[in-house]
């Protein structure tokens, strides 16, 4: 059972394993699984769980099992590699697995799978016997070929068994498992309800939710697909997409910046799009120091459309925006000088709008941008906290 409380726990339940549900790989080692013999320390396991963070995530929920009586950890899984369909297969599994990977890769075996011809047993046992399954192996090629069911039914980019546990009466147990689905195979997939994640694995918080949203709205470029809220930040950085934005948050993380929001735009997304992103961003529940426009040479993204329709629109539409926090705009490309002309005219409207063209490097703008955030931030009396 899974529970966010150490009140759900029963009291006739024995010896139990309490594992943090967070999308973590090695979560004992980070202390996120415990072993409990009864329902007291059970819920004080449970109690633990729920008070730490693994990976910068909040544990909120903790699966509570049977305790097995283990004779054996094993490896199982269906991914790609490359192009290619591979069933993985090890008769060592468990938290060291990446450690047997590097150490002993032999003991990690590969078979690649033509999907025009699919899985079949005599294949399947193949590959457990090189992987050293032994006398295990008919019960195991049973689970195996399940396994690759599921990764084809459900369009799955890998599905892992890890660890898969023989427990001393002789059964197997999937003790622990990952899935990937292909986010362009939605449409055709059933409805399940699965909480949305980042690609991380981390839990999207609200504005990442809605910076997806967002995105969706239009086929049109994108707006809002890669969004990431950090907390203690002061800096909204909207890139404009491709290498440059990573260079750009290179050069902030540097210099000593705190982006509080960074995301792209790119393949000339329309304004509407642009400015729905701009006002989700604005809504960062901390001090907003300053805003960074960033991005290199546009080919065919329209910069008067994502600039004045998109991130200006959505800054004159945010309710009770501070108009003295800084705008650095470090971006050029087609109508740059229309966008620019217009960027100009809204200084006449008290917006504190910055622009810079190419001859401005990024890591020049990114020293701006810190040095106006400061001036900002120390104007509003927060310089020490």
């Amino acid at each position: 059972m899974v529970v966010d409380s150490a009140d759900q726990i029963g009291s006739d339940l024995g010896p139990s394993i309490e594992k943090a549900q967070v999308l973590r790989g090695k979560r004992s080692k980070a202390g996120g699984i415990l072993t409990s013999f009864d329902a007291e320390s059970a819920k004080k396991a449970v109690q633990t769980l729920l008070s730490i963070q693994i990976g910068g995530e909040p544990v909120r929920k903790v699966l509570v099992e049977e305790r097995l009586d283990i004779e054996r950890e094993c490896y199982l899984a269906v991914t790609y590699q490359g192009n290619q369909i591979y069933m993985i297969a090890s008769s060592e599994g468990g938290v060291d697995i990446e450690e047997i990977r590097q150490s002993h890769p032999e003991k990690i075996v590969p078979m690649p799978i033509r999907i025009t011809h699919g899985l079949d047993r005599q294949s399947v046992e193949s590959l457990l016997q090189r992987a050293g399954f032994g006398a295990d192996t008919p019960s195991v090629a049973e689970i195996a070929l399940k396994l690759y069911d599921v990764f084809v039914k459900f369009d799955a980019l890998l599905v892992e068994i890890n660890p898969l546990i023989k427990a001393g009466n002789g059964e197997w147990f999937a003790a622990d498992c990952k899935i990937e689905l292909d986010d362009e195979a939605a449409y055709r997939l059933p409805k399940m309800d699965i909480p949305p994640r980042l690609g991380s694995g981390k839990e999207p918080t609200r504005l990442e939710v809605l910076a997806r949203e967002n995105d969706l709205i239009d086929s049109r470029g994108a707006a809002g697909r890669m969004f990431y809220e950090i907390e203690g930040g002061n800096i909204i950085v909207l890139a404009a997409g491709g290498g440059t934005s990573m260079e750009a948050l290179d050069d902030l993380y540097s210099m000593g910046g705190k982006p509080a929001i960074f995301t792209e735009y790119s393949g000339n997304p329309t304004g509407e799009k642009v400015k729905g992103l701009t006002k989700i961003a604005l809504t960062y529940p901390g001090d907003i120091d300053a805003i960074w426009v960033v991005g290199g040479r546009a080919n065919f993204t329209d910069v008067y459309e994502s600039l004045i329709n998109g991130i200006l629109a959505g800054i004159k539409e945010t309710e009770g925006f501070d108009r003295t926090i800084p705008i650095i705009v470090r971006r050029a490309g087609p109508r740059d000088e229309e966008a620019f002309e217009v960027l100009r005219r809204a200084r006449d409207e008290g917006y504190n709008i910055f622009i810079r063209g190419m001859a401005t490097s990024i890591a020049d703008s990114a020293r701006m941008v810190i040095y106006q955030a400061n001036k900002h931030r120390a104007a509003r009396g927060r310089d020490n906290q």
